[in-house]
């Protein structure tokens, strides 16, 4: 009898512990901002974050402008504060742009995770992001296997982006150490400017051999120009993204290369993450997410 009294006991503890943690997730309400909504691989981000919120029975207010916007983005990030979340996930279009808001969501307890690219900021307590470096270097030294010589030109994202510069960093330092020159153009995350900027830099330099742009609709841009100038069968092209367009590009032999970032995991991990910190527990301050070098010989597995 004593022991079948002890089993309800603990049936009944184990059954209110449950019940208080559904209804503590259940009463959360954390805010996501991305880099925008137009962009493919934020929207697989947004979709796997909300997924997981979903799943967790935590409310997502996602409040993602509709295109990168730096100054909205701060607004976003200032108006999830006032309206007193439990949490907040920012996919930083501008890394540097927060200082006062996270200040802010410091002082009011409100825990911050970065997904993509890491804001330096102490009150950022957990980062989730493709690791840029490592995964920028397996894309350089695919350029290096394919090139015996040439110039390789690098479109690179904004000025000062941790993003960026770690995807610049990448391929410069493996096509430098092979003797490649390189050439480095900001262009800010814009397709307009890749375009503009191949355009150009094909026609006045004839020795490029290579384009590595940090972004794949970057890619596709320079992979239009250097076809409308007759020259795309000259060139290996790679981006960084993994993007379904992109993986078109590639299995036509148009574009080289692309290194796909697992959108899907990031935005997961973010929240779990997330979570994790407004119960008080233990999370990683880096999750690292691995990239996949995707070529014409593997692009129908990601398909």
């Amino acid at each position: 009898m004593k022991l079948t009294a002890l089993k309800t006991m603990a049936a009944t503890v184990a059954l209110g512990v449950s019940m208080a943690g559904a209804a503590f997730a259940a009463d959360l309400r954390i805010a996501y901002t991305g880099y925008s909504t137009d962009n493919t691989f934020w929207i697989g981000v947004a979709k796997a974050a909300a997924a997981r919120a979903d799943e967790m029975g935590v409310e997502l207010l996602d409040l993602t402008a509709s295109s990168p916007d730096a100054a909205a983005q701060k607004d976003a990030v200032d108006r999830a504060i006032n309206m007193g979340v439990d949490g907040i996930i920012i996919g930083s279009v501008d890394n540097r742009a927060f200082d006062a808001s996270l200040d802010s969501a410091k002082r009011k307890g409100i825990p911050v995770v970065a997904v993509d690219t890491g804001i330096e900021h102490d009150h950022v307590s957990s980062l989730v992001q493709t690791d840029n470096l490592a995964a920028a270097t397996i894309a350089g030294g695919y350029i290096v296997d394919q090139l015996d010589a040439g110039t390789v030109l690098i479109l690179g994202g904004s000025a000062g982006h941790q993003t960026g510069n770690a995807r610049r960093d990448g391929v410069k330092n493996a096509a430098e150490a092979a003797g490649h020159e390189v050439i480095f153009q900001i262009c800010d995350w814009q397709d307009a400017c890749a375009y503009e900027t191949t355009v150009n830099f094909l026609q006045s330099n004839p020795d490029i051999k290579a384009i590595f742009s940090a972004w794949d609709p970057g890619a596709l841009a320079a992979v239009s120009a250097a076809s409308e100038l007759g020259k795309l069968e000259d060139l290996v092209i790679v981006g960084f993204d993994g993007n379904p367009a992109n993986l078109v590009s590639i299995e036509a032999g148009e574009q080289a290369a692309t290194i796909k970032q697992d959108n899907t995991r990031m935005g997961a991990e973010a929240v779990s993450n997330l979570i994790g910190l407004i119960k008080g527990e233990s999370v990683p301050a880096f999750t690292p997410i691995d990239g996949i070098l995707i070529t014409s010989d593997n692009v129908a597995e990601f398909k």
